[in-house]
């Protein structure tokens, strides 16, 4: 046998014996994340959802009022603070034209507004959840970054990507940085980097894969 040989059967036997020890993973995860996203979000609109407020559509018109007083040290919800809130939100989506908005008096020096949905806002509603819920999107798979199978029978596995279908509303800083839960979420939008997301996986009693959690469909409040 000659040293070529010996060499190439030396190569093969430390791959074989690194599979062995690493666990063998073939797993085509671009094409199958890819999949799974197209999977969980047909249309490629409701790759994010947004949680606007906890309005129902038969709610609107919607007048706007103020909370104002002491706060419950043993209430854990502040209703002064999701009440500014809301009505930042409902201020917010109705420049991007979500919404109208109407002055309709005052509270003391106060101003009162009224908000409607509009068409362009209907288009964007999401029936899922209770509320008034705003989606968009598609995630289209980059590049596979890492595949991390540091905890047992339960893959991790973190991809780059850009968003498809991303309105025009949702690119105003002020809105998407009302969600700070979502860490991708002013790369996904703006385009301006890739952003990241990760699937988690487990493996069944076959070895096969199942998806546990994934990005699309994501609900940010």
């Amino acid at each position: 046998m000659n040293n070529k040989k010996i060499k190439h059967l030396l190569l093969s036997c430390s791959l074989i014996l690194l599979s062995l020890l690493t666990g063998c993973d073939n797993t085509d995860y671009k094409a199958r994340i890819q999949k799974e996203n197209d999977r969980n979000n047909p249309n490629g609109n409701r790759a994010i959802c947004l949680y606007v407020n906890n309005l129902k559509s038969d709610m609107y018109p919607y007048t706007i009022q103020y909370l104002e007083g002491e706060i419950n040290p043993e209430d854990p919800y502040d209703k002064i603070k999701q009440n500014k809130r809301l009505n930042l939100k409902l201020s917010l989506y109705a420049k991007e034209g979500l919404f109208t908005e109407e002055l309709v008096g005052y509270d003391g020096d106060k101003p009162l507004y009224r908000y409607n949905l509009t068409d362009e806002g209907r288009k964007y509603l999401d029936k899922r959840w209770a509320g008034t819920n705003f989606c968009f999107g598609r995630v289209v798979v980059e590049k596979i970054l890492e595949v991390d199978n540091q905890w047992k029978d339960k893959p991790m596995v973190i991809f780059s990507y850009h968003m498809d279908n991303v309105p025009n509303w949702i690119k105003n800083p002020e809105i998407y940085r009302l969600y700070p839960g979502y860490g991708s979420m002013e790369a996904a939008v703006t385009g301006n980097e890739l952003a990241e997301g990760i699937h988690y996986y487990s493996k069944k009693s076959d070895g096969t894969l199942r998806l546990r959690v994934g990005v699309s469909g994501k609900y940010v409040l």
